[in-house]
């Protein structure tokens, strides 16, 4: 009995060896083998059509001939000859379904068929440009007459030491189409001028970018499309600065702390366009700059500066660059862009938040004059510091009813309309003055109108609509049946 149950053991032994060997030879297959992996039909599908196109050459093989430097640029050609339309819609589908699932069907949609024009695309402009196209807008005009240099790499969002010495539109387009094929890509190597601006900026576009760093370029674009009332973001000065928490994006009339600013509005309102400074945009850093102009050094006397710029009247002094600042520029004006066209912007901080002292004083004069008005307790009082801080940077520090800019001791919060409750929509900064007068006018139950202060109809309502936009995005609601909507 012994002999019969020590084989028997023996065999048990075996067997279970011999089944651990053959699980530990199919694992060792399964790691060595992964495209053995199971996958989803949709997915061995987009593997497929990804592996078809990378068979094709190069597709903007059209640059290397006579359009080189100017002219539009797509791949659709080169991409037929191995994808079907088809197949070129499921890929461009997958690429973008993070983006669909943001801004839903029509608003990528909407975004897609959009029409932009850049001017410059140096550091600003190229990361702007790249960010858009990889977001799937399929028209864009890239304009620039500059070549890429070696000293440009730390700033350039796509551009290699292959593409030094190469204008900065054609070897934009070249990488951009190497993930992007639907774009059409409309490659101007021009320097934009106030002679040719029907031609830049024809075709009716969408929104033009501003990413220019000479001072008399910008203001021709600018004054272009103020005239032709096109839809412009600018980019003011990026270099010597280094604090990406200081970015803000506001209208030209309300940027503060840069000095390329002050200048264009300056040549703007002299060139009878400053009624229209505040309808552009502009991306700009609070930040003091570090460092000031590059002097410029000249071998011999016999030298002069203008010898050095790139065109005649261009900019001849630099200005060191911290390569991460232009970058940070590029992509909040893509972000902004982007989102306008597709139909979910956003409310930027358009100037610099106030310090925890000025909100301090601003918060209890408020509360202060409710007491006296209302006998207001602190419970009741339905704004805190945040509050005060969130209404003075969506007023841009400037008094409702004048327009006029921030004095610290000569500002007030005050409620617009008595027989509405103290919240964060219906209260208005203004001057002293002004918040008097609404104290007076709640005290006697008359409702403010354009005339009580002076002011146009136009005026009048824009505050009325600033209000109502206000409340819609009050990050905050605190009333208690703002909490169940």
């Amino acid at each position: 009995m012994s002999s019969i149950s020590s084989v028997s053991s023996q065999s048990v032994a075996l067997s279970f060896l011999a089944g651990f060997a053959a699980c530990a030879t199919s694992v060792a297959l399964y790691f060595s083998f992964p495209k053995l992996k199971l996958e989803s039909v949709e997915k061995r599908r987009l593997r497929e059509l990804l592996n078809a196109s990378n068979d094709i050459k190069d597709p903007v093989s059209l640059l290397n001939g006579t359009s080189a430097r100017n002219g539009l640029v797509s791949s659709k050609g080169a991409k037929s000859q191995s994808a079907s339309k088809e197949d070129t819609e499921c890929l461009m589908k997958e690429q973008l379904s993070r983006n669909v699932q943001f801004f839903g069907e029509n608003g990528q949609q909407k975004l897609q068929n959009s029409f932009i024009v850049v001017v410059g695309l140096g550091g600003v402009g190229s990361h702007a440009v790249h960010m858009l196209v990889r977001s799937g807008v399929k028209r864009i005009r890239i304009i620039d007459f500059d070549q890429v240099t070696l000293s440009s790499l730390n700033r350039h969002a796509v551009a290699t030491r292959e593409d030094v010495g190469t204008p900065k539109a054609t070897a934009l387009a070249r990488h951009l189409l190497e993930f992007a094929p639907w774009c059409q890509i409309d490659v101007r190597v021009a320097m934009f001028s106030a002679d040719h601006a029907d031609e830049l900026l024809c075709g009716n576009p969408d929104y033009v970018l501003d990413c220019i760093d000479d001072i008399k370029t910008k203001i021709d674009l600018l004054s272009s499309c103020c005239e032709k009332k096109l839809r412009v973001i600018s980019s003011m000065g990026a270099g010597a600065k280094a604090d990406p928490t200081r970015i803000h994006i506001a209208n030209l009339d309300d940027v503060v702390e840069d000095p390329l600013a002050s200048r264009i509005r300056w040549q703007l309102g002299k060139a009878k366009y400053g009624a229209s400074i505040r309808k552009v945009e502009a991306i700009y850093c609070s930040e003091k700059p570090h460092m000031k102009l590059l002097p410029l050094e000249l071998s011999n006397e016999n030298e002069k500066p203008s010898d050095f710029g790139a065109m005649p009247d261009f900019r001849v002094r630099v200005i060191p660059v911290l390569g991460m600042m232009p970058a940070l520029f590029g992509m909040a004006m893509a972000s902004r862009v982007a989102c306008n066209l597709a139909g979910k912007p956003f409310l930027p901080s358009g100037i610099p938040p106030l310090t925890v002292g000025v909100c301090n004083r601003l918060h209890q004069r408020f509360r202060t004059r409710a007491m006296n008005m209302y006998g207001a307790s602190h419970e009741q009082d339905l704004l805190d510091l945040e509050d005060m801080d969130f209404l003075v940077i969506q007023w841009k520090k400037r008094c409702a009813i004048s327009h006029e800019r921030w004095k610290r001791s000569g500002i007030e919060i005050a409620q617009w309309r008595f027989d509405k409750p103290v919240d964060i929509g219906n209260v208005v900064l203004v001057k002293k003055k002004y918040a008097q007068q609404l104290d007076e006018m709640a005290k006697n139950e008359v409702l403010p109108t354009a005339e009580a202060f002076g002011i146009t109809e136009e005026h009048f309502r824009c505050i009325e609509s600033k209000l109502k936009q206000i409340s819609r995005w009050n990050p905050r609601p605190k009333t208690p049946a703002a909490l169940f909507d």
